[in-house]
């Protein structure tokens, strides 16, 4: 099994990565064309959050993980309201 190193992940995975807040994860997925989009990253973004996106198309796919972050981002920023 090769390695993986920064030359063959995708940039827009390190992008999503390297962000903390599920708001900016989110408009990372919104920025990002459907064309750029494949199984390996949705699975890969899907799996960084914890979740699990089911098989489908790849506009399913990624509006299902849309869901996920706009979620978790509601709950991020309402968690520390109190």
């Amino acid at each position: 099994m090769e390695n993986m190193t920064e030359q063959n992940i995708n940039p827009i995975l390190l992008e999503f990565l390297d962000t903390d807040s599920f708001e900016e994860k989110y408009k990372i997925l919104v920025a990002t064309p459907i064309m750029d989009f494949d199984d390996l990253l949705i699975d890969n973004m899907a799996s960084s959050i914890d979740v699990v996106i089911d098989d489908g198309d790849i506009e399913s796919r990624v509006q299902d993980l849309k869901v996920c972050v706009r979620t978790r981002a509601k709950f991020e920023t309402t968690r520390f309201r109190r």
